[in-house]
């Protein structure tokens, strides 16, 4: 059984080194947007490492299972793509262009020398294989540019907290569908977007800095690292498809304060009534998933009592 105490601690490593790089670097002088978000992509990334390391993840290279893909190729990329795009005279279609490229590979790197594209066994033919590829980036793509765009039309803290809240609620869905290791890597993942979010925005937040708060790298590095969690627990764990894409979708529901009657409401009204919207699925989400893994593991337990298999 994993320990939750492990998990916490990874959680609390993760967000505190996260917190207080982002406020070292941006606290004591007049912060930028650009640089903001420099710091924010480099506060993640020291965040995500410490949390990982901490849950005695393995840094072997070349990396051989779908998960260390994730964290070394698939999570520094989208790390190094969100520095880029924040490069002064950097123009908007090469950060688009590259943002699109990633998520278009990072289905293949992710289930790079899997039986899903051997051959192998009884799984899929070469045009299921590309067929499945074209699709997981279509939808990777498709939920980064809503994102992206919804938090340029109206920004706020909202989107990447969602976002956040999504990820820890896929990590544990994950875990009760049989992936601990992988499930347990989403845990440093959301609190350093959390962490982030809540410090840059209260750098944002000081009268004499010219900065506003505005998140593409947060998002983008969440939606990556959303998605590379739920692949992972679809394909090499018991997650079932339809869960996750209604984890990739939930964040989505953001959109929903874009109808005439709310958009036009505080920020603070706005950004509540989408963490509400996102958090109601998510508990129902959360709610199925114990129920099919009480059910499933119903045998192998049975000293549970007998309320818990029902």
């Amino acid at each position: 059984m994993p320990d939750p105490l492990l998990f916490l601690k990874s959680m609390g490593a993760a967000a505190i080194v996260s917190a207080m790089f982002v406020l070292a670097m941006a606290w004591r002088r007049p912060a930028s947007s650009v640089w903001l978000n420099s710091v924010c992509v480099l506060a993640m990334g020291l965040g995500l490492a410490l949390g990982c390391d901490m849950l005695a993840v393995r840094w072997t290279w070349p990396p051989v299972k779908a998960l260390d893909r994730f964290l070394m190729i698939v999570v520094p990329m989208a790390l190094g793509i969100e520095l880029l795009a924040e490069l002064q005279g950097m123009p908007r279609w090469v950060a688009r262009f590259l943002r699109a490229s990633l998520a278009a590979t990072t289905p293949r790197i992710l289930l790079h020398g899997s039986v899903y594209l051997s051959g192998a066994g009884n799984h899929w033919t070469r045009w299921e294989a590309g067929t499945a590829l074209v699709l997981c980036g279509v939808l990777l793509a498709g939920a980064w540019g809503l994102l992206l765009w919804l938090s340029q039309r109206s920004g706020g803290i909202s989107i990447p907290l969602a976002l956040g809240l999504t990820t820890h609620c896929a990590g544990v869905t994950v875990m009760l569908a049989g992936y601990l290791r992988g499930g347990g890597t989403a845990f440093p993942l959301a609190a350093t977007i959390v962490a982030t979010v809540i410090a840059a925005k209260l750098i944002t937040m000081r009268s004499d800095t010219p900065a506003k708060f505005d998140s593409p790298a947060i998002i983008g590095v969440g939606v990556i690292g959303l998605f590379g969690v739920l692949m992972i627990g679809q394909f090499f764990g018991r997650l079932s498809t339809g869960c996750a894409l209604t984890l990739l979708l939930i964040p989505l529901l953001c959109w929903t304060t874009e109808v005439p009657f709310l958009r036009h409401r505080k920020p603070w009204l706005v950004g509540s009534v989408r963490l509400v919207l996102v958090a109601i699925p998510l508990l129902v989400v959360l709610a199925v998933a114990k129920r099919d893994f009480y059910r499933n593991m119903a045998p192998l337990l049975g000293d549970l009592p007998r309320h818990a298999t029902k």
